[in-house]
C-alpha cells in the first residue's frame, strides 16, 4: 500500500510516540484488508480466481471437482461449463474446443453429414469425460457424436531404451508421460 496512515494525521500529532505506534498498527491492519479486498475481488473473475475461487464457480454451476486438476486445467472446465450455448457453426464449434482444450493440437475435429468425430490425441486423455460431456449437451439431437482417443504406438515409443520405458507403467506410456 502506497499511503502511510501517519501522514493523515495533522503535522502536530506525527511527531507523538503513541499516535505514531496507533498508526503503525493501523496500517498493518489496513494492508491486511486492502489485500483481502483485492484477493476478493479477484474471485469474482474466473481469469484471476485462486483455488476458492474456483471452487465457489464450481459449486454455482454444480460441477463435481476432479483432484489432480491444476488451476489452469480448473479454469478451463469452468470455462467451457460457462460457454456450453450451442454453436451457431463448425467454426464455433472448434473455437470451444480449443478453448476448452488449450490447445489446437489436442484434438482433430470432422463433421460428415450428421455424424461428428472427435478425435482426442495422448496427451490430452484424460479430458474425454468433460469434452464427451459438454459436447453431447451442445450439439443438436440430431447430430452423433463419436469420441476417439489416440493412444501412443510404438514407432512413436520405439526409440526409447528398455530403462527410459521402465520407469513408467503401461497405462502412462499409453496415454499420460511426457518422454524426453
Amino acid at each position: 500500500m502506497d499511503r502511510q496512515m501517519i501522514d493523515y494525521l495533522p503535522p502536530v500529532l506525527r511527531d507523538v510516540r503513541d499516535f505514531q505506534c496507533l498508526m503503525a498498527i493501523y496500517q498493518t491492519v489496513s494492508e491486511n484488508l486492502w489485500q483481502s479486498e483485492r484477493k476478493t475481488e479477484d474471485n469474482f473473475y474466473l481469469e484471476t480466481a485462486d483455488t476458492p475461487g474456483l471452487s465457489h464457480f464450481e459449486r454455482i454451476l454444480g460441477m463435481t471437482p476432479q483432484t489432480g486438476l491444476s488451476i489452469a486445467e480448473r479454469r478451463q472446465r469452468i470455462a467451457a461449463q460457462l460457454r456450453k450455448t450451442p454453436p451457431y457453426c463448425w467454426h464455433t464449434l472448434l473455437s470451444f474446443l480449443q478453448d476448452l482444450t488449450g490447445d489446437k493440437e489436442a484434438f482433430s475435429a470432422t463433421l460428415e453429414g450428421f455424424i461428428i468425430t472427435l478425435t482426442l490425441y495422448p496427451r490430452w486423455r484424460w479430458m474425454e469425460a468433460p469434452v464427451y460431456h459438454l459436447m453431447r449437451q451442445m450439439i443438436p439431437a440430431n447430430i452423433a457424436l463419436r469420441l476417439n482417443l489416440i493412444f501412443r504406438r510404438h514407432r512413436e515409443l520405439g526409440k526409447y531404451t528398455h530403462r527410459q520405458l521402465g520407469a513408467h507403467t503401461h497405462h502412462q506410456l499409453r496415454t499420460e508421460v511426457d518422454l524426453p
